[in-house]
């Protein structure tokens, strides 16, 4: 009874991690029957096909596109301010008072003793064209490359949502096939018991074997029956995990074309993850990366406001002025200029030393939590990796297990025939049997499960 306990307890603990990758917010319905093969009503499914399915249908990396073009957009609105600037106005002045001029004493006795004189007239007309281009500027050409690291960030943003996304479905899928695997463990237990019920109660209505033999018979096949059901539950919420992360209709049925046995081969793998560790391609870290890089192009930006900025301009004026409405009598005149700007920054009030000040101090805290994210992430992989060896190291003794508990079984089965065992006996090698499959096939998961983190954290 209990290595029959411990078998329920490995199965419940196999459907609490499947459980576990329930909070997996539904997508809207985006499924297309031209991604995936489909047969009728069922939806032939492997790893690879799952992972198209859930890409296609992940809106996180439409956003990204989205945002890429808008900062794109962003950059050549700072690249326009590179190029000249042209504008034109057209003025119109109604000289209600006119402007004066005042004289001095000397030309106030020559105008008949007026002390001023008005000059201009009551009408002004005045088209000007001005053109004006920075020529040096420093901090105008530092923004431009952070808006380049801008979009270098979205799309690591986006790359990290295709990682996230990816370790979902693989957690997702693996769980069906565990769930799938060891429902099919359960399903062979149970038909060993209900042939051993069988085989019992002939026995026991020819009087060769007693009561107490039939009992346990029976008892044996109601024990499994409740673990054999939640398997089947077990197996329904894999799959609807996985249907809900793929944005799948719940009522479409899938096939799985694969099962965990399959993936035995990821153990030989293990050598090359081991000889790579480096954490070039971690997400986390190269966005972290990427906004240290921002705020050091901002730390320039605040420290080129204290360099000369350089612009050249140009103005052009047509203008005339006249008392009354006749335009054909106008007489127009223009007159143009050119010129460079020189501003020299003196003094801001330290505006911009504290301005300097407050971003180092960003830098400085951005490269301290880069460090302890690295190693975190350093302990992530050793983590994974020791659990793939343990994995692997399982696997392998597990299979002889099973050997050895079908042997067994074997064994048990033909002493009981024969009268020289008892149905204690066989049923004991049964619940061994059962259990090295069931580790056998829990330890493929595990290695599975460790092998995605290490993807994730590698950035794979």
């Amino acid at each position: 009874m209990k290595k029959k306990t411990r078998i329920v307890r490995a199965l419940f603990l196999s459907f609490a991690i499947l459980g576990g990758n329930c909070s997996i917010a539904q997508q809207s319905d985006l499924y297309t029957t031209q991604s995936v093969e489909q047969t009728g009503d069922v939806l032939r499914l492997d790893l690879q096909t799952a992972l198209k399915i859930a890409h296609d249908n992940n809106p996180t990396l439409e956003i990204a596109d989205l945002e890429i073009q808008r900062v794109d957009y962003a950059k050549k609105e700072t690249l326009g301010n590179l190029l000249p600037s042209v504008s034109a106005t057209g003025q119109y002045t109604n000289n209600i008072m006119k402007s004066v001029m005042f004289m001095p004493a000397s030309m106030s006795a020559m105008m008949g003793g007026a002390s001023y004189m008005e000059i201009g007239y009551k009408n002004s007309y005045s088209g000007t064209v001005s053109a004006q281009m920075p020529l040096v500027n420093f901090a105008l050409w530092e923004s431009i490359k952070a808006k380049q690291t801008d979009i270098d960030l979205i799309m690591e943003s986006a790359r990290s949502s295709s990682l996230d996304m990816t370790k979902q479905v693989k957690d997702a899928y693996y769980g069906v096939l565990l769930a799938n695997a060891s429902l099919k463990v359960l399903e062979q237990s149970i038909n060993n018991a209900k042939e051993v019920l069988k085989s019992t109660k002939v026995a026991y209505e020819q009087g060769v074997s007693s009561e107490y033999d039939y009992l346990r018979a029976q008892v044996q096949v109601n024990n499994l029956n409740p673990t054999y059901i939640n398997a089947k539950n077990g197996v329904e919420l894999a799959a609807l995990q996985l249907k809900m992360l793929l944005s799948l209709p719940e009522s479409l049925q899938i096939e799985i074309t694969e099962d965990l046995s399959s993936y035995e081969d990821n153990f030989s793998l293990l050598d090359s993850f081991e000889a790579d560790k480096a954490l070039t391609n971690n997400t986390e870290l190269r966005q972290l990366d990427l906004n240290i890089a921002n705020l050091q192009h901002n730390l320039k930006m605040i420290k080129y406001q204290h360099l000369p900025s350089l612009a050249a301009f140009g103005q052009y004026v047509y203008q005339t002025q006249a008392e009354d409405f006749k335009f054909k009598d106008y007489n127009w005149v223009s007159s143009a200029l050119v010129g460079l700007t020189l501003n020299i920054p003196i003094f801001n009030g330290n505006t911009i030393i504290n301005q300097q000040r407050q971003v180092e101090l960003a830098l400085k805290e951005l490269q301290l939590q880069r460090n302890y994210v690295n190693d975190g992430m350093n302990i992530q992989v050793l983590s994974a990796l020791k659990s793939m060896n343990a994995a692997k190291e399982q696997l392998l003794v597990n299979k002889e297990a099973i050997a050895q508990a079908e042997r067994g079984y074997e064994i048990a089965k033909v002493r009981y025939q024969t009268g020289s065992g008892t149905i204690l006996e066989l049923n004991d090698s049964e619940l061994a049997l059962t259990q090295s499959k069931l580790n056998y096939q829990q330890a493929i998961y595990d290695y599975l499960s460790a092998q995605a983190n290490y993807e994730k954290v590698m950035g794979r």
